[in-house]
């Protein structure tokens, strides 16, 4: 089963939600950074990651219903499809914002590589990171879209 049409129609129709989906993920990473990273706090991570991986599937969301303006009825994107990539890109976010932090940690002098800073400082927070957002963004993708 093919996740996004081959016609042109149908690829322009889903770089908008993509290019949103990427754009909430690399501000949800930066918000990470700013408060795992620079406040080095840990309240509030989880939230974070909820609240980036349900704006990515519901950007998603966009991708998997048809336009009332494309030619044929059928969605560019399966909903399936969507979920997975929603997951994926939230994953890739939260990952990039774990490298965020441990980059901040290295330029304030810090020794330890990136596994070991990260379990030291946070234990099982990034794994519940990861998780979080994924349930969320496949949350998101599933209910989406949201007009209005």
């Amino acid at each position: 089963m093919r996740a996004i049409n081959p016609d042109r129609a149908g690829l322009r129709e889903i770089r908008g939600p993509l290019a949103r989906a990427a754009l909430i993920g690399l501000v949800g990473a930066a918000v990470l950074v700013l408060v795992g990273g620079v406040l080095a706090s840990t309240a509030g991570l989880l939230f974070v990651a909820g609240g980036m991986g349900a704006g990515i599937g519901l950007a998603l969301a966009r991708g998997a219903v048809a336009s009332p303006t494309a030619v044929t009825d059928r969605p560019p994107m399966a909903r399936p499809a969507a979920v997975r990539l929603a997951v994926v890109i939230a994953c890739l976010a939260v990952l990039i914002g774990a490298a965020g932090i441990w980059l901040v940690a290295l330029r304030e002098g810090g020794t330890l590589g990136p596994m070991e800073y990260l379990w030291a400082t946070f234990g099982p927070l990034v794994p519940a990171e990861l998780v979080v957002a994924s349930v969320a963004a496949a949350w998101g993708a599933k209910a989406g879209p949201v007009v209005g």
